[in-house]
């Protein structure tokens, strides 16, 4: 199957490779805030993104475990690059907006869909989370949740692709229509999309053992 990047998996990968990045061991946090000249700094507080004077500070939960924090990190840089606006004052519709937009950059930032695209990967659904947890520094529970993104991605590459040939297979009929537009905008898709809590782990466990299902499309 020929796959496409999206934009947001290019704008990742573009970005990765300005910073030199083009394996998982190359990503480093610390560059990527010295990068965008962004401060890090570590409280007892939830994670969040500070604007001040027009300096950005990223403030990272010290709670927290290394590999949740570097999700936090990736999180709150979508805000820095991608948002502006105080959120208290926002109308709540776009404040979740936003919030999700964060939530996908997050899991294609912390695991680059360029660098996926490499990897051969085990049997096992669970087996294939836990490899990716270790390689890209991410709980199994956002690695989990990331598998599901790619699977979900394959699937609609190969829908779009069986369709495009339908199209160019079928004969023309004057009487027929067809409607082109195969994506709704992104706002339209947040609101109808089924939803997880982030962090993803209230159901992660139960998704990780389920492997009685269908053999699942990261499999070479």
């Amino acid at each position: 199957m020929e796959f496409y990047l999206s934009h947001l998996e290019e704008y990742v990968k573009n970005m990765y490779l300005n910073f030199g990045f083009t394996e998982p061991y190359h990503i480093d946090m610390s560059r990527i805030a010295s990068y965008f000249n962004i401060w890090v700094h570590y409280e007892d507080v939830n994670s969040m993104m500070i604007k001040h004077d027009g300096m950005y500070s990223i403030i990272l939960d010290s709670r927290l475990s290394k590999e949740k924090q570097w999700e936090d990190f990736a999180h709150e840089l979508c805000h820095v690059l991608k948002h502006a606006g105080n959120q208290l004052n926002m109308n709540k519709m776009f404040r979740e907006l936003q919030e999700f937009q964060a939530n996908q950059f997050m899991y294609h930032f912390c695991v680059p869909t360029f660098m996926l695209l490499k990897l051969d990967f085990p049997e096992l659904r669970c087996h294939a989370a836990k490899m990716i947890a270790e390689l890209f520094n991410v709980t199994e529970e956002f690695a989990a949740k990331r598998v599901e993104l790619f699977e979900k991605r394959q699937i609609g590459i190969q829908f779009h692709q069986a369709w495009t040939a339908s199209l160019r297979n079928a004969e023309p009929s004057e009487d027929r229509t067809i409607d082109l537009q195969d994506e709704k905008d992104e706002f339209t898709r947040y609101r109808k999309s089924a939803r997880h809590p982030y962090p993803f782990a209230k159901n992660a466990k139960a998704r990780i053992v389920a492997e009685k299902r269908s053999p699942y499309l990261l499999k070479n």
